[in-house]
């Protein structure tokens, strides 16, 4: 077979696989009239001031779910435990709810990862919700975006425009967005990385930052996890990596996927236990407050991993 034939194989499979996105996102939807919040000339139980005080209770399950609800109430959501499709499809997108529904897609992601690894469908259930939530965050933090997708725009040509105000919608969409497409399969993480890809970009262009480092981060796992054909580059992950780790040294989740995608990508046994050795040594009582719950699950994770290396031969 010829290098041109298998040229040509290669990029017919990119092509297909860059076709399957696995939904349909909130742009795609026939727009409505944005309705006004629920009940917005009664006084509220719950304020965002309460439920993030409620959010400081993530820290096991039954907590987190409680975050959850609490979010969604307070966004206009109807009691139930079906998706928010069903249950929150009224409720209101405008600019005063940018944070408010960053904060429901960085729940039901949070949710996801730290207590449904190992349960499939209940994890792909969760990610799928904070996909759909981050979604309209985005729309409601950037009107401009929606205007240029509803026109039909290119996604990547249209995320260009959201400014400093989406920055957490959107890192919070594109995150849970990557984690749901790669639980999902191959061919749906291809489909939707170059999605991922520019929001990320964006957000490095505009708050490089955000979330401990958070944009670098993202970088450093899909140019280890991507195939050389989407992208892939060992080099560049290292360097993602190490800018995020300039950025929070503190911040225990990058040395976990350092150790989880690029240690094994590389065959680097060393590398791979000194990482997960650090994470779990790690002085927690140093780490920003804000952030607490999520370094214990990382620690978790990282234990997980240990486990790993010996029952699934990873080197």
């Amino acid at each position: 077979m010829s290098k041109r034939t298998n040229e040509l194989k290669v990029l017919a499979l990119a092509v297909t696989l860059a076709a399957c996105t696995g939904r349909k996102s909130a742009w795609d939807e026939k727009p409505t009239n944005t309705p006004d919040p629920v009940g917005k000339d009664e006084p509220k139980a719950a304020t965002m001031e309460s439920v993030m005080t409620i959010w400081a209770g993530r820290a096991d399950k039954a907590g987190a779910q409680a975050a959850i609800v609490a979010f969604e109430e307070l966004a206009g959501c109807k009691p139930g435990t079906g998706g928010p499709a069903d249950r929150c499809a009224d409720v209101a997108s405008g600019a005063e709810q940018a944070e408010l529904l960053a904060m429901v897609t960085r729940s039901n992601y949070y949710y996801a990862d730290t207590f449904l690894r190992g349960e499939e469908d209940a994890y792909l259930d969760y990610m799928d919700r904070a996909v759909w939530w981050g979604e309209r965050a985005v729309l409601a933090a950037s009107p401009e975006f929606g205007e240029k997708m509803r026109a039909k725009a290119k996604f990547e040509e249209a995320i260009v425009v959201i400014g400093e105000p989406a920055i957490p919608a959107a890192y919070w969409y594109a995150s849970a967005l990557g984690k749901w497409a790669r639980a999902k399969g191959f061919a749906v993480l291809v489909g939707n990385k170059d999605k991922i890809k520019a929001t990320m970009t964006r957000l490095v262009e505009l708050n490089a930052s955000f979330y401990h480092g958070g944009p670098h981060r993202y970088f450093g796992a899909f140019y280890a996890v991507a195939p050389d054909f989407a992208g892939g580059d060992l080099t560049k992950s290292r360097e993602h990596y190490d800018k995020s780790l300039e950025i929070a040294p503190y911040f225990l989740g990058t040395k976990v996927m350092m150790a989880e995608n690029l240690a094994t990508k590389l065959d680097d046994e060393a590398m791979f236990d000194k990482l997960l050795e650090e994470v779990l040594a790690a002085d927690l009582s140093t780490v920003p407050a804000e952030i607490l719950p999520e370094m214990k699950a990382e620690q978790q994770k990282a234990r997980e991993l240990q486990k790993a290396k010996d029952e699934d031969d990873l080197f």
